[in-house]
């Protein structure tokens, strides 16, 4: 499940913050928003809307800042799918 979920995470970000890529290359499990310059934290919510959006949960709001990376957010899409 992990690998469709974190599939899934990727390409979500990946339209949100329109990457061309060399960028989607480097959007590894522990790159987040401190390596991709496109990642504001205006473009970060509308990640989490549009992530919200993708798999049908409503994140946290105290969870929203902890969410920087694409591992980050797997693991807590996978915490809501339980």
């Amino acid at each position: 499940m992990t690998n469709d979920i974190q599939d899934r995470v990727i390409r979500t970000i990946t339209q949100v913050l329109k990457l061309g890529e060399e960028d989607v290359r480097q959007l590894g499990t522990d790159v987040g928003y401190k390596r991709i310059a496109k990642w504001t934290s205006a473009r970060h919510a509308e990640i989490i809307v549009a992530l919200e959006d993708e798999f049908g949960i409503e994140v946290e709001e105290r969870a929203i800042p902890r969410l920087s990376d694409v591992a980050r957010i797997v693991a807590y899409v996978e915490g809501t799918k339980r």
